[in-house]
């Protein structure tokens, strides 16, 4: 990697999974400085910890990012400046990194819901629910594997597309819950969000 930047998928998934996505983001970030943050930032908004936001920032508000620990603060430049370092491979170290992190969220998301097959869940839910744990754990191994290979030397287009099957698949964890969503389907939620902020969509040159 041009930067020197590493990816230790099992590391970074583990933090998802036991400390959350602030933790998970946190450590995403932990080698990017100030005026990284502002070059890698994929459409002029990063998602930071809440702890790492500066006095002076300009914090954009979102009430679920700030029930996960997360600030999404305005790193635009003033009209008629421009960077002063390049952005280089920064957004797709980080955007690899968060993949990981998100893996770890919706392990943890699934983990809950084999928790509510313990409860009075009528037999034609158990099922489903049993079904569609089996489904998105088989899918986030072999994303996983895919992660793990695309570490190290990652493509915009493939990091992309690894969010987007990740937003896909969260939103299948998410319905095993329902109306009784708890804490760890809005991690989901906030994460897709997070990744938009360093990774964005497929553009026509990706």
């Amino acid at each position: 990697m041009g930067i020197g930047f590493s990816v230790d998928i099992a590391d970074y998934e583990w933090v998802g999974y036991t400390g959350g996505l602030s933790a998970g983001l946190e450590k995403a970030l932990a080698d990017l400085d100030d005026a990284d943050l502002a070059v890698a930032a994929s459409g002029g908004y990063a998602a930071v910890p809440a702890q790492r936001v500066d006095a002076g920032a300009t914090v954009v508000e979102h009430l679920l990012a700030t029930s996960e620990g997360v600030a999404i603060i305005d790193v635009r430049l003033p009209a008629g400046l421009a960077p002063l370092r390049h952005a280089g491979d920064r957004p797709l170290i980080v955007g690899v990194r968060l993949a990981a992190v998100r893996v770890g969220l919706a392990r943890k998301a699934l983990d809950h819901a084999l928790g509510r097959l313990a409860t009075d869940l009528p037999p034609v839910r158990r099922q489903f629910t049993i079904g569609v744990i089996a489904d998105v754990l088989g899918a986030l191994a072999a994303l996983r594997k895919h992660v793990d290979l695309a570490a190290d030397y990652p493509t915009r287009r493939e990091v992309v597309a690894v969010h987007e099957r990740l937003t896909a698949l969260d939103w299948q964890v998410a319905q095993l819950f329902g109306a009784g969503a708890d804490g760890s389907v809005r991690a989901l939620f906030v994460a897709e969000l997070v990744a938009n902020t360093w990774v964005g969509p497929e553009r026509a040159d990706g």
